[in-house]
């Protein structure tokens, strides 16, 4: 059971790479509205922006709270361990959607940022799947620390897709259109 630990670190980690991901795009002090869009709308490249920053705070808050059960090694059972995996699909069902609805920014490279926000959403709605996957394979206490690495390596793995995104919204962003929303958008600042 000392694999906890190694859990927190690659939470604290795939958390870590978001910021750098607000970070890397310009991101943090001004703000913007929130919206939402369909994705195969165009919203304005502030809002977009906010709304992604939105997005991956809202995930980050809900994963730390689901997390914190898990923090007393003493008191790690079964069913601490299916109801934290319980709450973290949830919270990644809900960043997949919003990541899916989030439309195109209103920039050249739009479609080429989507698609990659996209892929995002489809890659870590897969690590949720594998989460629960991993969870339901507990049968005992026993089981617990094969879950735990299991569960380490998939959000190690989404932390590597989302530098994955960053880089492709970098690379994308030739002209410093998303930077300078990043930058102004409140919300990115949450993600520090």
């Amino acid at each position: 059971m000392m694999k906890k630990p190694t859990l927190t670190f690659a939470l604290t980690a795939c958390f870590v790479s978001f910021a750098l991901f607000a970070a890397g795009c310009g991101g943090d002090d001004e703000s913007s509205s929130q919206t939402t869009t369909d994705a195969s709308t165009e919203a304005s490249t502030d809002e977009w922006a906010d709304s992604l920053c939105s997005a991956l705070a809202r995930w980050k808050k809900d994963l730390e709270e689901a997390a914190a059960p898990l923090t007393d090694l003493s008191s790690l059972s079964e069913e601490s361990l299916q109801q934290a995996a319980d709450d973290a699909k949830t919270a990644t069902e809900t960043l997949s959607d919003s990541l899916n609805e989030l439309g195109r920014p209103d920039i050249s490279s739009g479609e080429q940022v989507r698609s990659s926000v996209q892929d995002l959403a489809t890659d870590v709605a897969n690590g949720a799947n594998e989460i629960e996957t991993a969870v339901e394979g507990v049968g005992s206490v026993a089981d617990i620390p094969s879950a735990i690495d299991t569960i380490t390596a998939t959000v190690t793995d989404m932390g590597t897709e989302v530098d994955g995104a960053v880089q492709t919204l970098e690379d994308a962003d030739v002209s410093g259109e998303l930077k300078t929303a990043f930058a102004d958008a409140d919300s990115c600042g949450e993600l520090h």
